[in-house]
């Protein structure tokens, strides 16, 4: 009986501590600023270039 009081508090134990630290919120939150210029990585087309080099 004592072995299996002994497995019960070891398991309750362990999945309290998986309970612990996933539910715990991060104490440094990363909000990183919003992207405001999205264009850097448009491709560029045929359209967009100068035909001609200009003297």
């Amino acid at each position: 009986m004592n072995t299996i009081l002994i497995v019960l508090v070891l398991l309750a134990l362990a999945v309290g501590i998986v309970f612990w630290a996933t539910r715990r919120k991060p104490s440094n939150p990363t909000n990183a600023p919003g992207e405001s210029d999205t264009a850097w990585n448009d491709p560029i087309t045929p359209a967009d270039t100068d035909p001609e080099p200009r003297a």
